[in-house]
């Protein structure tokens, strides 16, 4: 290989070291561990997933301030419950923190996902929607701040579930890159 100040090379000039030079540069650039490109690719999904969650959290929580905490349903209070453990998610995301992840994904599986999936059947009528109030010995309420429509349970409990398990995928993958990280740390 020639350069600027060595040998060259036959019917060369030697000016062609610099575009060799830029061309490994890129491939060493384009040669990032698979494990790092998954990690911010997922951590990135799973930011969104988390904001999409405690939108709908406040949006939820909201609605039931303003028409009182008893025109909740018990589904809807499970799922709520799990608002603290998407503060952990987002601070295990941020922080690399494996153990956080896996106190959220226990979440979604013991208390998330099961809430919606109880909401969407009892919005479609196959299970009766049980109410908050009689197990707290609140009033009975005058109104339900929910809309006329099934229509909008059907399209935020299916996104929200599907969110829930794509959480979980992704938590997964996650957790995979990580290891194999932390592994190759461990061993140099």
């Amino acid at each position: 290989m020639s350069s600027s100040s060595g040998p060259r090379a036959e019917g060369t000039d030697g000016s062609d070291w610099k575009h060799r030079e830029k061309r490994r540069l890129m491939k060493e650039a384009n040669n990032v561990a698979v494990q790092y490109v998954t990690s911010v690719k997922y951590k990135n999904a799973m930011k969104r997933t988390l904001i999409y969650h405690g939108m709908l959290g406040t949006s939820m929580f909201a609605t039931a301030v303003i028409a009182g905490i008893n025109c909740l349903y018990i589904w809807q209070v499970l799922w709520l419950a799990t608002f603290p453990a998407c503060l952990i998610g987002f601070r295990g995301i941020m922080k690399n923190k494996s153990k956080y992840l896996n106190l959220y994904r226990i979440v979604l599986c013991l208390c998330s996902i099961p809430a919606c999936i109880w909401g969407l059947l009892a919005t479609a009528g196959i299970v009766s929607h049980r109410e908050f109030y009689p197990l707290v010995s609140l009033p009975k309420p005058t109104r339900f701040l929910m809309p006329d429509s099934s229509y909008v349970f059907y399209f935020l409990g299916a996104t929200t579930l599907c969110s829930h398990l794509f959480s979980l995928a992704a938590i997964r993958k996650l957790m995979y890159a990580w290891d194999i990280t932390s592994r190759k740390s461990k061993a140099q």
